[in-house]
């Protein structure tokens, strides 16, 4: 059984929110967008705490600055599903057995509901249920009960740096138990005889420092759930850089497909942990929902990588948030989710399993995930032909006032993956876009491509497409007043009888496309704002306003 889907409705920062998850879900999103909010309604509700959550008044949504128009009602509602048609009979789940419901796909599913009402007078309801297909309640009793019975076995585990712990419910607290050093020995000792058992083995030193850094980065990044905090070993709880090492080497051989045992057992030590740190024992059945939260916060982007292929080696649901875009570059973007804070509700975007053909698929791997994983942060894309573009653009856009990093405007070359993939990917992602093509017979393609895509009438072509009336950039330029700046660079005087064309191809011959857009960009500082064409001004100004159509 895993988390299948949240709906929330009116709880703290977000008024409406449909999510789905799978095994792996990586969430961005900018601050104030939600993240924090949902993370919350996970960790108060479905926590392996003594007693079900209550909500309270500040549980209640309310528009920014606007609390006298405060929700009065709020709805969470999640839904679990089994693995594999049949897992629903699984002894485990035997105490779950009235909640089940059969779905179209025939896989069973359960949905939970929890509700809040705020009175006039302040005072707060909260009351639980199962919902049928209908999205009708059972009737049921022991609804606690059973409520007690899914967290038992599922519970939702937050999991924070060591140095920025607060705890959702202060009044739960317990006493911080000491860890079961016995037991971590013996698995720690199990690893280890595994490991040895591998044909690629490491020796025995590598062994100790690899476990080591294991132990210390489950103890101090993942792992802390108490509110006291384990005073961190040296250097502030970072392993070595050779136990890094080590434990990459660990991470390989514990990633083999023959290797389900160590993965266990690793499963094992992560649990001990949590039940020397947490307030509440864990069953023995339990698999945790983890929510790790910016797990970047003090590892650098090399550590990180191997801190992030430890976490992937535990069999468990996972969602993580993050700004790091080196995290980014480590995650299928199939298991990326964006979300994005539009009028009416947190809207999420994802590609899903099925999203992209295999080609499209390859292209956007490399083209976005591996080369330019920071533009899955942006609000709006600015998708150009080539590198010259990318230099001009970024400056010119710049001295008209417009900042495009602080805007979360971000300019893509686009030849190299192809444009439809770059569209397709845009959209379904929810990133706004601008494409700006040449004038030639490449650019006209690419101009049919942009409008096959505006299909839905909401589009207008102006909003998402500017055609250069020129070949390409250094003729439009030319033309646009900066033929001195073609002409020096080429080396040509200015009432030298020769053809447009060879000028620029003399400039671009003496120097290169990018180095003359780099000129051109200098020149424009020079001479002012007035000499930037009006129609890169017009195309500024729109893909600015689509960016911040994204920031409401």
């Amino acid at each position: 059984m895993f988390l299948e889907r949240i709906e929330i409705v009116g709880f703290r920062g977000i008024n409406r929110l449909s999510l789905m998850l799978d095994d792996n879900t990586l969430l961005l999103g900018e601050n104030a967008w939600g993240k924090s909010s949902l993370l919350d309604a996970l960790t108060l509700l479905l926590a392996p705490e003594q007693k079900l959550y209550r909500f309270e008044a500040h549980d209640f949504h309310f528009p920014p600055g606007e609390e006298a128009a405060k929700e009065r009602h709020l709805q969470v509602v999640f839904t679990f599903c089994e693995k594999d048609i049949g897992h629903a009979h699984l002894p485990r789940y035997r105490h779950l057995t009235p909640l089940w419901v059969k779905g179209e796909d025939g896989l069973s599913r359960i949905h939970y509901r929890c509700e809040g009402e705020l009175a006039d007078d302040g005072t707060v309801c909260t009351w639980r249920g199962f919902l049928d297909a209908d999205g009708n309640a059972f009737q049921l009793h022991h609804i606690e009960q059973l409520a007690h019975a899914i967290i038992r076995i599922h519970p939702v585990l937050r999991l924070r740096d060591a140095r920025f712990i607060r705890r959702l419910r202060p009044s739960s607290l317990g006493d911080e138990r000491k860890p079961d050093t016995q037991a971590l020995a013996q698995q720690l000792d199990q690893l280890t005889r595994e490991l040895v058992r591998n044909p690629q083995k490491l020796t025995n030193g590598e062994l100790r420092q690899g476990l080591a850094a294991m132990q210390q980065l489950l103890e101090h990044y993942f792992a802390e759930q108490s509110s006291q905090v384990t005073r961190p070993r040296r250097r502030g709880g970072e392993p070595e850089q050779d136990a890094w090492r080590a434990l990459d080497g660990i991470n390989r051989m514990v990633a083999e497909p023959n290797s389900r045992s160590m993965r266990l057992i690793l499963l094992g030590m992560f649990s001990t942990l949590l039940q020397a740190k947490g307030d509440v024992k864990l069953d023995a059945h339990a698999r945790p929902l983890l929510l790790v939260e910016d797990p970047e916060t003090r590892l650098h982007p090399i550590m990180l990588s191997v801190a992030w292929g430890l976490l992937n080696q535990l069999p468990l649901q996972r969602i993580t948030t993050t700004n790091s875009s080196e995290l980014v570059s480590l995650v299928p973007v199939e298991h990326v989710c964006r979300l994005v804070r539009e009028s009416g509700r947190v809207a999420t975007y994802r590609l899903g399993p099925r999203g992209l053909s295999a080609e499209d698929g390859r292209r956007i791997a490399f083209h976005i995930r591996f080369n330019r994983p920071s533009s899955l942060f942006a609000r709006c894309w600015l998708l150009v032909e080539g590198e010259t573009e990318v230099w001009l653009l970024n400056e010119l856009a710049r001295q008209c006032g417009y900042h495009f990093e602080a805007e979360g405007v971000r300019v893509i070359e686009f030849a190299q993956c192809g444009l439809k993939p770059l569209l397709r990917f845009a959209r379904r992602m929810g990133i706004e876009w601008h494409a700006l093509v040449d004038g030639d017979e490449a650019g006209k393609k690419y101009a049919n491509t942009v409008r096959s895509l505006l299909d839905n009438h909401e589009d207008n072509e102006r909003d998402r497409l500017t055609a250069l009336p020129a070949p390409d950039m250094e003729h439009f330029m030319f033309r646009e007043g900066f033929g001195p700046v073609y002409h020096r660079m080429a080396s040509v005087p200015i009432n030298a009888q020769m053809p447009v064309r060879k000028v620029i191809l003399k400039a671009v011959h003496h120097s290169s496309k990018p180095d003359l857009a780099i000129e051109v960009a200098m020149q424009a500082g020079e001479w002012g704002t007035d000499s930037v064409p009006p129609l890169l001004k017009k195309m500024f100004s729109r893909v600015i306003w689509l960016a911040r159509g994204r920031a409401d």
